[in-house]
């Protein structure tokens, strides 16, 4: 009786770890991190990692890229969307390089930490995206055991299941004009540009400058403490 006692435990403990392991995984040898300081002295660790999980019933390998900061433990991300086995694989070999091999965005933004909350603004043309988080977790593992069963809260492609994502659109406010060269009024050719200057906490609320596709265009654009558009104001140097 005794022994069916001990392999009923031993039963019980390992099958939810089997499954766990099968399920969700980091590939080790894509994880790769650096140690870096915001403008304000924070300290704060910057990760790339690859998620190996299930979506409808397929494994899919998720592109992470996350920033803690150790001993208060903030933490957040962004994600790409799930990638089949053969497109990670073959993602990997034909661009080898960008494997985990730098900490460098290929992008410009404002990573800002305020207030116990991460802010992290990326804008082209009248489009702004704040990705943003106000999670702690008391150890590393714990923030990645979160995120491996919530990654689809924080993707790099804002959708209606986003968490962390905050979309503003700026055209309304200060028209298609001010974020196209007017040297390319009449062409029909796509124009895209950073157009994010600035981005600073100003009390409880958000302020951006935002740069228009011609000189000296500039506009300030006012978001509340939750990222919600507040206000729009063209400069006085914008004609």
């Amino acid at each position: 009786m005794n022994r069916w006692k001990f392999l009923m435990v031993l039963m019980l403990i390992a099958v939810p770890a089997s499954a766990q392991s099968s399920k969700e995984r980091y590939l080790r040898d894509a994880d790769h991190m650096c140690r870096a300081t915001l403008a304000d002295g924070t300290a704060y660790e910057e990760w790339d990692r690859v998620l190996v999980t299930e979506w409808k019933g397929q494994a899919v390998y998720v592109k992470v890229r996350a920033y803690y900061r150790p001993g208060p433990g903030e933490f957040f991300w962004r994600s790409t969307g799930g990638l089949s086995e053969h497109e990670y694989a073959s993602e990997l070999k034909e661009n080898p390089e960008k494997a985990g091999a730098s900490c460098e965005e290929p992008h410009h933004h404002i990573l800002l930490f305020k207030d116990g909350e991460w802010a992290d603004f990326w804008a082209w043309n009248g489009r702004v995206e704040v990705f943003h988080c106000n999670l702690r977790f008391e150890t590393r593992e714990k923030a990645w055991s979160h995120l491996a069963k919530h990654w689809q809260d924080a993707p790099e492609s804002v959708g209606p299941a986003a968490k962390w994502v905050v979309e503003i659109l700026l055209y309304q406010q200060l028209g298609y004009d001010f974020f196209r060269p007017k040297r390319l009024e009449f062409d029909a050719r796509p124009y895209t540009y950073d157009s994010l200057i600035s981005a600073k906490k100003v009390h409880s609320n958000w302020e951006l400058e935002i740069k228009g596709a011609d000189e000296p265009n500039r506009a300030t654009v006012m978001l509340n403490s939750n990222f919600k558009l507040l206000a729009v104001t063209k400069n006085s140097a914008t004609h």
